[in-house]
C-alpha cells in the first residue's frame, strides 16, 4: 500500500492511499497538480512521517497535515486510535 498526503496552498491537507504504483498513477491524473504531494511507499515511511521524520510536515505549523495522515493510518488500521 502507498500512502499519500496532499498539501494544498488553498485547502486543508488530505491523506489518501493507493494499492500500488498503477493505482497511484490513475488517481494522480484526477488530482490538482498545484498540490505538493508527499508519497510514502510503505507503512514504515508513513508512520515515520507522522512521527516527525518528514521535514515537510514536521514543523508545528503543519499539525493539520500530520493529523490528516494520522487519520488515514487509523482508518487503514496501521495505527491504533488511542492517541
Amino acid at each position: 500500500m502507498i500512502y499519500v498526503l496532499d498539501l494544498s496552498p488553498i485547502s486543508a491537507p488530505r491523506a489518501w492511499f493507493a494499492f500500488d504504483a498503477d493505482d497511484l498513477e490513475r488517481k494522480c491524473v484526477t488530482l490538482d497538480a498545484k498540490d505538493e504531494r508527499c508519497i510514502y511507499w510503505n507503512e514504515a515511511q508513513a508512520v515515520a512521517a507522522f512521527e516527525g521524520h518528514d521535514p515537510r510536515i514536521a514543523k508545528p505549523t503543519q499539525w493539520r497535515a500530520r493529523r490528516a495522515l494520522y487519520e488515514q493510518l487509523v482508518a487503514l488500521e496501521v495505527l491504533a486510535d488511542d492517541c
